[in-house]
This record gives structure tokens, sequence and C-alpha cells, in this order.
């Protein structure tokens, strides 16, 4: 069998994303065990997760919340689709980038930001996100229900 290769960085995501970095899995996996079971080497040998399988999206996406971003508790109903935590983070960054160039190139204080998130969805990315990072504050809202609940 041939060496596994190395992952490259993740260069189109923002450069503050800490998601910019081949995952560390083994990480990953000790900070949600039930990951693991989802981790297995792919055809070139590298370990990776079994995307096909929404419970390891999931598990994939909890796991980078608590090691990134000290998330210990998120989750929401199977039924719901599952964010991908890198492109959310992403999102917000270009968002406070945005900020910045409104305000003379300078971030105004997280105090001052409050953001609207309409259709938060029942995972609540966006703020869970954007208080982790930034400390802004956010109004969020969905018409579903059951999304609101898990929210």
């Amino acid at each position: 069998m041939s060496e596994p290769r190395k992952t490259a960085e993740k260069v189109r995501l923002h450069e503050r994303n800490r998601n910019r970095e081949p995952y560390d899995l083994k990480a990953l996996a000790a900070a949600v065990p039930a990951l693991s079971d989802y981790i297995k080497p792919n055809k070139y040998g590298a370990l990776s997760v079994d995307f096909t399988q929404p419970a390891a999206v999931k598990l994939l996406n909890k796991a980078l919340l608590k090691h990134y971003y000290g998330i210990e508790n998120w989750d929401f109903p199977d039924e719901n689709l599952c964010p991908p935590v890198p492109g959310r983070a992403d999102y917000l960054h270009y968002m406070a980038d945005l900020l910045a160039q409104s305000n003379f190139g300078v971030m105004p204080p997280s105090s001052k930001i409050t953001v609207l998130d309409i259709g938060t969805g029942a995972s609540c990315i966006y703020p869970v996100l954007g208080v982790a990072e930034y400390g802004w504050n956010f109004i969020a809202c969905d018409i579903n229900a059951k999304s609101v609940e898990s929210a």
C-alpha cells in the first residue's frame, strides 16, 4: 500500500476560518467519541469521515464546534439538515470584513453589533458561531415552530 497523501490547506476558506487546515480527526474523535465509528481510511489510505452518512456529518460538525469553538451541547433533530460549520463560519468572517470596511477599516466593538438571522433553523448555527467567534448579539427567528423550539 502506498503512503497516505497529505491533504492541503483549504485555501478557499477565509484566512480567519479555524477550519482551513485539514481536520485533525483524532482530536475531533476525542471531542465527540461517537465520531470514531465513521472515520475510515479512504481510497488513498488517509483517514476520512464517511460523508455519505448523515449521522457522520452531524457528528463531525458537532466535533468541530466543540473542538474549535468550545460549544459543548449543540444538537438539533435528525430530520433537519446539518449546516456545514466551515462554510457558515466563512460567511460570518466575510460579514466581519464588510463591517470593518464600512467603519474605516476597524472592526466595531462586538457590543455594537446585532445581527438579525431570519430563518435561523433548528441548528441556530449563525448565532452559535457568531457569538463564539466575535461576541456579536443576535436576534433570530424562524417560521417553523419545531426549529424555534430546537434552537
